[in-house]
């Protein structure tokens, strides 16, 4: 019974020390901005567009893959007139491998919207993860450049703590010519205590822009506003934002289908599709995108939602850490069951002779040539029988003597020489055959 207490406390000591040394330590938990998926009921979600456009029988489908895998989705049945809605910045940032892919999809006659936080900052935007390399990203997808607004009355301002300058007051670094980055603008991570509210206006009449005269946007964080402009011809800038009459929504005709670019991240969130006429303008995109049976696709891959293998989302499935406790319990009640200690083996293992001739045996099978062992069998032999005669044991075949003996067969004699033959040559003899054949010219020589 000591024993098993004694070992039972060992366990659990040495499971502390492994939790203690490797095992993660709880951080205070924080609470985690919303990210605009397809099944997040969240403020940042997009289940309220899901379940609006399911209730007007528009089908909906999220993609949990890279974009290499769009014209293989299960459930599109047609190649054409889908509408794929994708936010960024991404958590998961597109590769160099899925842009030519996704162009492809473009120019045979879908659409794609992008709904980028450019000049607007939801508070997703800045959670751990995002994409530093936000504008290449979006360059890579739109094949679009964008450049900050430069006058002040373009920065959006708002309250902040009074230790912190608002953005019209922060000065411009001269080294830097006065053009803020998005990697600058990663640095302002003060959340604002009210978020700033934006709107963009129609620029002109357009069907995407039908019923809609204002469309709502917020940001969490301090912003700057960002124009956009294609090198191409036929880019429209469909609306603007009133206050700096920056561009916030393109459309950029690509083959047979067609890119549109929002400038304001937060617009089909759920917190903001009942807002002004947010739900309108998409429902003139999902109207004037889909054709021939086409459907819409939520980009819930790039952020963060894959089917794919995700090291974060398996580490933290609860399915796993049960298998881990199940595991620790088995493992417990086996040390503590009832295990005899062995008793203590002496390390000395004496070899008896046979296994010691056994060894020995498998190691000169293996090295020496059959040719080289039968010469080295028929020699032994013969220095037996050149003993028996008092001559010199050099291994030298005493045939004549060999054939006048009557109680020898003179088969296993020709045979023997047959053999000899053989081996003098170089030749591969079957050794078992000439063991079988020695052993029985020694019987009938009666050496035994």
């Amino acid at each position: 019974m000591k024993d098993r207490l004694l070992t039972l406390a060992l366990a659990i000591g040495a499971l502390v020390a492994f939790y203690a040394v490797m095992a993660p330590k709880p951080s205070v938990p924080e609470q985690k901005a919303t990210r605009p998926i397809s099944v997040e009921a969240g403020p940042n979600g997009y289940l309220g567009l899901v379940r609006w456009l399911e209730s007007e029988r528009v089908p909906v489908i999220s993609l949990r893959e890279r974009y290499g895998r769009l014209s293989e989705m299960r459930g599109i049945e047609s190649p054409t007139g889908n509408l794929l809605i994708s936010t960024a910045p991404h958590l998961y940032p597109i590769r160099d491998s899925e842009v030519l892919p996704l162009r492809s999809w473009i120019e045979r006659g879908n659409t794609l919207l992008v709904i980028a936080g450019l000049s607007d900052t939801p508070d997703w935007s800045m959670e751990e993860g995002v994409d530093a390399a936000f504008l290449e990203h979006l360059q890579a997808m739109t094949q679009m450049s964008f450049s900050p607004v430069r006058k002040n009355e373009d920065i959006a301002a708002a309250p902040e703590p009074e230790s912190a300058q608002s953005p019209e007051e922060r000065p411009m670094d001269p080294k830097k010519e006065g053009t803020p980055s998005w990697t600058e603008a990663l640095d302002a991570r003060t959340r604002l205590k009210e978020p700033l509210r934006f709107e963009m206006e129609p620029s002109g009449k357009h069907p995407l822009l039908e019923g809609v005269t204002k469309v709502a946007a917020l940001s969490e964080y301090p912003t700057s506003k960002w124009d956009g402009w294609f090198v191409e011809t036929g880019m429209l800038g469909l609306a603007h934002e009133p206050r700096s009459g920056a561009s916030v929504l393109w459309l950029l005709p690509r083959g047979q289908g067609q890119i549109i670019v929002s400038g304001y991240g937060s617009i089909l969130t759920n917190k903001l599709l009942g807002d002004d006429d947010n739900a309108r303008l998409l429902a003139n995109i999902v109207r004037w995108s889909l054709r021939d049976g086409g459907k819409v696709i939520i980009d819930d891959a790039h952020q963060g939602m894959v089917s794919f293998y995700d090291p974060e989302a398996f580490f933290g499935d609860s399915r796993l850490h049960a298998t881990l406790w199940w595991l620790l319990g088995l493992w417990l009640l086996f040390v503590i069951g009832s295990q005899r200690l062995r008793p203590a083996q002496s390390r000395w293992n004496p070899v008896d002779i046979t296994g010691f001739v056994r060894a020995t045996g498998g190691f000169m099978a293996r090295v020496v040539r059959p040719a080289a062992a039968g010469q080295q069998m028929i020699a032994n032999f013969f220095n037996d029988a050149r003993k028996r005669l008092g001559l010199v044991t050099d291994g030298s075949p005493v045939w004549d003597w060999l054939r006048s003996q009557a109680t020898v067969s003179r088969e296993d004699v020709d045979r023997l020489h047959t053999l000899h033959a053989k081996v003098q040559r170089g030749r591969r003899v079957d050794l078992e055959q000439l063991h079988n054949l020695l052993v029985r010219l020694r019987a009938e020589l009666n050496w035994y």
